[in-house]
């Protein structure tokens, strides 16, 4: 088949390596994959960088210019296009107005990758129930929210973002804390994550300020807009000696065997966050919010802790627990790698998404 992605603008977080590592993956398989995206996306930059094939291509403004070069570029290549999977509602809306004055329309596969609500007019309604061949939603959560709007569960599949299990996997501890310059003896507490108000830090940074503990300790690893916040509220909260802000890494896959427990405290709108996955798939204890799809990886007291969204409290607590009761830990860390193992590997991200690829691709030629 050949795939083509088509992105708006997916900002820096999860949206962009998703893509790139499902493309890999189809690739790997015998597929064809080409990118769509304006040039100031990260994912065109990010994209290339890969190896991938990417056509520059101006997608973040629903207006008949954009339009007009999509189309062009759609006629000009439809013989060898199998189907189209956008990513943004605003190169989705193009790629579907596009297919409307087409004499052979290419099937459009929608992946949404964030849980905000959709709106419920008529429009949306003939967007994603009657342009779309398929829906994939990142997690079962953003499922239910299409089948709110009237599309039909048979449209739809949740396919979450898998892991690399030949990058992230169980590790030395001490060998990774050395490597990330962490101290051995502490009890290290860790979130991976760009850094927005909405993944939560302020929240962690509160709850960890409550433990009478200097031996708890905190590394936040990711940049981002909300970086010089989090410094002056780290600051304020007195804890320059407990947290180590660490910036972006190219090697998270090196940081999560360092720490004890894993966080995700998101509240951000999103399907599974990637970085709940690779501390699964890191063997590591996990406490996140119930944000987007994390509960259908995070099920609470089996493969982590899970708790309501900017619960301080709960933070708190759930830190303090599997602190003070290591059997817990291990035994969460080692039921969370099993179930992200049989669930959300990069294996069983390429497998689902080729069977939506090839069920919407032989369903268009057979009209």
């Amino acid at each position: 088949m050949h795939i083509v992605h088509t992105e708006a603008d997916g900002g820096k977080g999860g949206q962009p390596l998703r893509i790139i590592n499902e493309s890999l993956g189809m690739i790997q398989r015998g597929h064809q994959v080409t990118i769509l995206c304006p040039e100031s996306a990260p994912l065109h930059g990010l994209a290339r960088d890969a190896g991938l094939t990417v056509v520059t291509m101006p997608l973040r403004r629903k207006n008949l210019q954009n339009l007009q070069q999509l189309r062009r570029w759609l006629k000009e290549n439809r013989q060898s296009i199998d189907v189209i999977n956008s990513h943004n509602s605003a190169d989705t809306w193009l790629v579907a107005l596009a297919n409307l004055t087409l004499s052979d329309p290419v099937p459009l596969v929608r992946t949404r990758h964030a849980s905000g609500v959709p709106r419920n007019n008529w429009t949306t309604r003939w967007l994603f129930r009657k342009a779309c061949a398929h829906i994939v939603t990142t997690g079962e959560a953003l499922r239910q929210q299409m089948a709110d709007i009237g599309v039909p569960m048979a449209q739809s599949t949740s396919v979450p973002s898998g892991v690399d299990t030949q990058r992230f996997h169980p590790a030395d501890k001490q060998a990774a804390r050395e490597h990330c310059g962490l101290s051995q003896a502490d009890f290290w507490l860790g979130v991976v994550s760009h850094l927005r108000p909405n993944k939560g830090h302020s929240v962690l940074l509160r709850a960890l300020a409550g433990i009478d503990n200097p031996h708890i300790r905190l590394a936040i690893v990711g940049e981002g807009p909300h970086k010089a916040t989090l410094e002056q509220e780290i600051i304020d909260l007195g804890l320059q000696e407990r947290v180590v802000m660490a910036g972006h890494r190219s090697d998270p896959e090196r940081w999560f065997p360092a720490f004890d427990v894993a966080l995700s405290p998101s509240h951000d709108m999103e399907g599974v966050p990637q970085g709940v996955l690779q501390s699964l798939a890191s063997r590591i204890a996990t406490i996140a919010t119930d944000a987007g799809g994390t509960a259908d990886a995070v099920i609470n007291g089996q493969t982590g802790i899970l708790i309501a969204q900017r619960d301080e409290t709960a933070l708190r607590e759930a830190i303090v627990q599997l602190y003070d009761d290591g059997a817990l830990r291990e035994k969460l860390a080692q039921q969370g790698y099993d179930y992200l193992c049989s669930h959300f590997t990069r294996e069983c991200m390429l497998e689902a998404m080729e069977k939506v690829f090839s069920t919407a691709a032989q369903r268009s030629r057979s009209r």
